[in-house]
């Protein structure tokens, strides 16, 4: 089977996934149109999309995000209210560097921390408008205080540095 096999099958299975889709955000954007939000906070908005990359081995890997999901009994989707942003995470010479698309928040709304076994990066906001959440599991251990993020233009942009695997325990300088 050649890759262009493996993405005519992909593009066929999310088709029909898009079908489905369409037809149930119909369904609930009918039943929703019947709800009056006098006062009980603004209709629910859906965000949603994919990305296909090529995975270390050759083969193609599809990533979800937004805020639209199938339900885990399989019978349809659901919308919460956090959306899932679209995240890269790079790993090179010792640092993983994890980028994030968090538009519509401000600075001050977002939240960054470490798992307590620090092999997760846990990334939360919540502004006016749109509230964003996603766990990100890291490609190994780090070091939280040598960590940094930075904010600009609705890019989160985490540097980590990996725990050397070299060296065991805590080294103390000899005086």
């Amino acid at each position: 089977m050649s890759i262009f096999d493996e993405f005519d099958r992909i593009i066929k299975r999310w088709q029909k996934f898009f079908e489905d889709l369409e037809s149930q955000i119909d369904e609930e954007f009918q039943r929703l149109s019947q709800y009056k939000y006098q006062g009980r906070g603004k209709p629910r908005f859906y965000y949603y999309g994919f990305e296909i990359t090529i995975g270390p081995d050759g083969k193609p890997v599809v990533r979800e995000f937004g805020n639209v999901r199938s339900r885990k009994e399989g019978s349809g989707i659901e919308v919460v209210d956090e959306i899932e942003p679209l995240t890269d995470v790079v790993e090179d010479d010792g640092k993983i560097k994890v980028v994030a698309e968090i538009p519509g928040v401000e600075k001050e709304d977002i939240k960054v921390r470490l798992s307590e076994d620090n092999k997760t990066l846990i990334i939360s906001a919540s502004g006016k408008d749109r509230k964003y959440y996603k766990e990100i599991p890291l490609p190994g251990e780090v070091v939280p205080e040598k960590t940094k993020a930075s904010y600009r233009n609705g890019v989160l942009v985490v540097e980590l540095e990996k725990k050397d695997k070299g060296k065991r325990g805590f080294e103390i300088k000899v005086e």
